[in-house]
């Protein structure tokens, strides 16, 4: 089962200094024209797009365009991320607000929305798409001719609820964007909505109202000829018919959809087709079809992979050749710099003795009251930026505070191992219902700090607190500093603090939290989030599983995956406890393990369940 998503477009020498200059503006007008077409295109390929802006970017920067810039990159964040290339959709998403400035279009920031939604479809994180459409959706303002990225807002924050098990939320963003393409008169919007209204009502197993959607796109893609578009409906008609059980009409509408896709010369279609009625055939114990479809799934994926090896030769080529020419022009000028700078150095050196002498008189006048002026000023100055640094190393690593005051930016990084630790309140809602606001923060912030402080002793970076949870992650920004066990470390000596302030608070005969704790060790991206009140943080599933660690856990213990265990499993200050496979929210059956601090050797270290 699939959906299938409209996304919208979010979705190039003449010697003298006379002619240098038409003829920088002509490569920026080739450019602005190349970039307002592939802005114009919703169906673009991936992989051109990135090719083909890559030299859009090198024409931008010389001209110092910042809104073509921020555009381009948005582009790319998209074309990144349906390739599956999240480190480098990540960095051109934040480049996006980076390099916007109010002087450039609202569309543009509208577009860094959608690019920074597709990615964190990508990635997993449904509760992020669902934040960032509405970050962008709030920006909206009616009039705006960038429906397009409105209406690619409401599909990203559907398919969101959808993955979520939130089918009617996803069913009322495709109906509202149905309901705009309407009003707008935008055919190719309304169609696209109707099919992603098809998918959610099969996915719900409202077959009937599902296929009334798909013939409706059908019968529009018959009218306009689209033979693509006539054979996808096909197939999601197809993949109703098998929810109905009907296997000769699965059958004949798949292949009225390979049909169409072989009209449309759409290969990557006809793989999959022939793959899905390979299956279908043999379900019917039909062998010999099953194996003439499966025959033909091999020799069209082998096409289709040569395919794309004779267009990544082809790029590899274009771009060679685009650099032995750059190279040529680069040498070129640096011979005419040279012979530019011996004829200016004859002027200079002729020059400078008359203004050095006319300079010193008027120097000597003002120097005094003016290292005082200076003295005063640089301890002003010294002061603001211990305050200022000391304000950014509390917010972020050192090492990303660094980074940003040498560069202005910090890199989007990826770390293959990271071990993330979540912790979370039992009963938090219920307690928060007999405290008054500011007893409950000064209950929050008094863990929060202590927790604080554990990470710090152990090397551990701190990500954020969201609520009454604490996120942290050890192995980055530094991977030598918090390794998996550190962190199992930490987490314990959180429970650790958590038990102590529990007997120290009902002994005063006070209400007290009970916590959660879960740790899973994966790969994580992280950077930078956001321009404003911006925050380092992570990304990846790995943050997802380490959550599920913590909510499948149980008070006053520390849950972990049996990633980390084969971390950790040998080192002699822990001992485990196995779980065997446990249900995890989203995930289903996970290895588990609690972990303790072994308080003695000799004691088996692991108990089998």
């Amino acid at each position: 089962m699939r959906l299938i998503v409209a996304l919208a477009a979010i979705a190039f020498g003449v010697s003298g200094a006379a002619q240098t200059r038409p003829s920088k503006a002509l490569a920026q007008s080739k450019a602005n024209a190349k970039l307002h077409s592939l802005v114009a295109d919703p169906r673009r390929d991936a992989k051109e797009t990135i090719a083909e802006t890559d030299t859009l970017l090198g024409v931008f920067k010389a001209a110092n365009a910042l809104c073509d810039l921020a555009e381009t990159n948005g582009i790319r964040s998209t074309s990144y991320s349906e390739l599956g290339v999240y480190d480098s959709a990540m960095a051109c998403a934040h480049r996006v607000f980076r390099v916007w400035t109010p002087g450039c279009d609202s569309a543009i920031l509208l577009r860094g929305y959608v690019a920074l939604s597709r990615l964190y479809i990508g990635l997993g994180d449904n509760h992020a798409v669902d934040s960032i459409c509405n970050t962008g959706l709030a920006l909206w303002r009616n009039g705006w001719a960038a429906t397009n990225l409105r209406n690619s807002l409401l599909t990203n924050k559907a398919i969101a609820a959808a993955h979520m098990g939130d089918m009617p939320g996803a069913a009322a963003s495709f109906r509202l964007i149905r309901h705009y393409a309407r009003v707008e008169g935008n055919e190719q919007d309304e169609q696209d909505a109707n099919a992603n209204l098809g998918v959610i009502k099969n996915m719900e197993g409202d077959l009937d109202s599902a296929e009334y959607f798909q013939r409706e796109v059908l019968k529009n893609a018959k009218a306009h000829g689209d033979h693509s578009r006539i054979a996808k409906a096909y197939s999601n008609l197809g993949d109703i018919a098998g929810n109905r059980g009907t296997k000769r009409s699965t059958i004949a509408l798949y292949d009225s959809a390979m049909a169409e896709a072989r009209l449309a010369n759409d290969l990557s279609l006809q793989v999959t087709l022939e793959g899905v009625l390979t299956g279908k055939f043999k379900d019917l114990g039909e062998m010999d079809k099953a194996y003439e479809h499966a025959v033909e799934w091999y020799y069209l994926n082998d096409s289709l992979l040569n395919s794309e090896k004779v267009k990544v030769l082809t790029e590899m080529q274009t771009k060679y050749e685009a650099s032995q020419k750059a190279k040529q022009i680069v040498e070129l000028k640096a011979e005419n710099l040279a012979s530019e700078l011996d004829k200016e150095q004859v002027k200079r050196t002729r020059n400078i003795y008359l203004f050095t002498g006319l300079g010193i008189v008027g120097l000597a006048i003002g120097l005094w009251s003016r290292l005082r002026f200076v003295d005063r000023s640089r301890r002003a100055i010294r002061k603001e930026k211990n305050i200022s640094e000391g304000l950014l190393h509390n917010i972020l690593p050192v090492e990303v505070a660094n980074e940003i005051k040498a560069k202005g930016y910090a890199d989007v990084k990826e770390f293959e191992v990271a071990t993330v630790l979540f912790t979370d309140f039992k009963g938090f809602t219920a307690m928060s219902e007999k405290l008054s606001a500011k007893e409950l923060v000064s209950e929050i912030d008094t863990c929060f700090k202590a927790f604080d402080g554990i990470v710090g002793k152990y090397g551990i970076e701190k990500i954020k607190t969201i609520g009454d949870s604490y996120m942290a992650v050890g192995g980055l920004p530094d991977a030598l500093r918090g390794d998996p066990r550190a962190t199992v470390l930490a987490a314990l000596e959180m429970q650790a603090f958590m038990k102590g302030y529990k007997e120290k608070r009902k002994a005063e005969g006070r209400l007290y939290f009970e916590m959660r704790a879960g740790l899973h060790t994966g790969p994580v991206i992280a950077g930078i989030v956001g321009v404003k009140k911006y925050a380092y943080d992570i990304w990846s599933d790995t943050v997802n599983v380490a959550s599920r660690m913590e909510s499948s856990g149980a008070v006053g213990m520390v849950n972990i995956s049996a990633c980390t265990y084969e971390m950790v499993k040998d080192a002699p200050d822990l001992r485990f406890i196995a779980r065997g496979a446990v249900e995890a929210k989203g995930k289903g059956p996970m290895a588990m393990y609690f972990v303790e601090q072994s308080e003695a050797m000799k004691e088996p270290r692991l108990h089998e369940v």
